[in-house]
């Protein structure tokens, strides 16, 4: 059976349902191939604990997006002061590392603040460098000197990418890693919790039910979201998608949120190489372990970094420690996340328990603990990797797409690391390039209801 629809919409993540909410009503056919809205925005609850796909919180800045939300959800969210601190050492610090080395053993602080000096003069002296040119590696050294880049950027981000860092570049870093003044440094580390800093100092989260309130809020109202089926194929040349249930749909324009390396894997009618830069475009899973403890509190923090290597997990969060409601009474929730290479095998079993005795092994949780709640999630892809293959032809990609009607958007159809409201954005823009190539640049938008 085939149909017709003005504009296709692959994926109901936080950019699709954004964009099919510009979009005119009736406008937009929506598809999911999981049962429910939401994407990485997803939240599962069982056994009295609810936990989002991993940690989810909502920074929002832009005056179109906030308003979007206050109309859509008005005051279900509560507000949070960002609590997050860093396991080195042996010892917990504040957020972010290289604002607040107070703490730390005096040789590892000394390193450090020299380090941090000597890149301040040696920037000074000539000048920022080219950041277009600049490894991760290399630019944290540059950056904040050999000590912090030693002690935690790089075991950090080595741990999370799973990549040589000369091969990662530096497109992500400007909105995600704060860059601390002189002065700030030297209050962190004689003892003044440097506080504010970075992209997330305040974050929104729902006061309850987790943040599958918000992508359920966004698909309210709309007319044609197809959940439980999946995109086998797509023709760029005849302009159609076929489903998994055997349906086709024809498009005038397609939407794709759906990861952009399979998206050109499945896709025919392209120039030639695309299909086969779908192979060259790198990404890392992440293995969530979900768990319930029977305590009521764990730690008093939203979420620890661990930046060594002796610890199987870079972050472990607290669902809990944003209310009480995610728990049942009497306990605690605690999400733990482990990046792996996309074809990296796992045995379930090992990874839970491996965290869990590093858990123990790092004080959070207590040898009377017991965990009574456990869940495995795998994420993939989970964070893009920035290497140069992605600098140099993502730009050609998209440019290819747009010619033949695809607009790929969101954090894993643009290929980006981005947050929720990037994703809320990029649907908004998406809907009005679309609204004013069919020149519709004044057509009703439907209404947040």
């Amino acid at each position: 059976m085939s149909t017709s629809c003005p504009v296709v919409i692959l994926g109901a993540g936080l950019a699709g349902l954004s964009a099919a909410r510009h979009l005119p009503p009736g406008g937009a056919t929506v598809i999911e191939r999981e049962a429910e809205v939401g994407g990485l925005a997803r939240s599962h609850v069982e056994d009295g604990f609810t936990f989002d796909c991993t940690g989810h919180l909502l920074h929002l800045r832009d005056p179109a997006v906030q308003g979007l939300v206050e109309r859509l959800l008005p005051e279900a969210f509560a507000r949070h002061e960002r609590r997050a601190l860093i396991f080195s050492k042996g010892v917990l610090t504040a957020y972010p590392f290289q604002a607040n080395l107070h703490g730390l053993p005096v040789d590892v602080v000394k390193e450090c603040l020299s380090g941090f000096v000597e890149s301040q003069l040696r920037r000074e002296r000539d000048g920022e460098p080219d950041v277009d040119r600049l490894s991760f590696r290399d630019w944290a050294i540059l950056t904040f000197g050999e000590g912090i880049a030693r002690h935690f950027m790089i075991p950090y981000n080595s741990k999370l990418w799973r990549t040589d860092l000369e091969e990662i570049e530096c497109g992500w870093v400007s909105w995600s890693i704060p860059r601390p003044t002189l002065r700030e440094v030297l209050d962190g580390a004689f003892g003044r919790t440097v506080r504010g800093m970075g992209y997330n100092p305040t974050f929104l989260y729902p006061k309850r039910g987790g943040i599958r309130a918000l992508p359920e809020a966004l698909a309210r109202g709309l007319e044609e979201v197809r959940l439980g089926r999946d995109v086998v194929s797509v023709d760029a040349v005849a302009r159609t998608v076929r489903l998994s249930d055997g349906s086709t749909l024809a498009w005038e324009a397609l939407v794709s949120t759906i990861p952009l390396d399979r998206l050109l894997a499945i896709t025919t009618g392209l120039p030639a190489d695309l299909p086969g830069a779908a192979t060259r475009l790198r990404a890392v899973r992440v293995l969530n372990i979900s768990l319930g403890v029977d305590r009521a509190s764990i730690a008093p923090a939203h979420w620890i970094y661990f930046p060594e290597p002796e610890y199987s997990f870079y972050r472990v969060g607290f669902p809990t420690s944003l209310g009480d409601s995610l728990a049942p009474r009497g306990c605690a929730s605690l999400y733990v996340e482990r990046s792996l290479l996309r074809d990296e095998p796992f045995d379930e079993a090992e990874v839970v328990d491996r965290a869990v005795d590093d858990l123990r092994r790092a004080g959070l949780l207590w040898r009377g603990d017991r965990v009574v709640y456990r869940k495995v999630t795998v994420l993939d892809p989970a964070y893009v990797i920035y290497d140069r293959f992605r600098a140099r032809q993502l730009p050609a990609i998209h440019r290819a797409l747009r010619d033949a009607g695809i607009h790929s958007v969101g954090r894993f159809g643009a290929w980006e690391y981005s947050s929720m409201e990037s994703a809320i954005k990029a649907g908004m823009e998406v809907a009005s390039s679309l609204r004013d190539a069919a020149g519709g640049g004044t057509t009703r938008r439907r209404e947040a209801r």
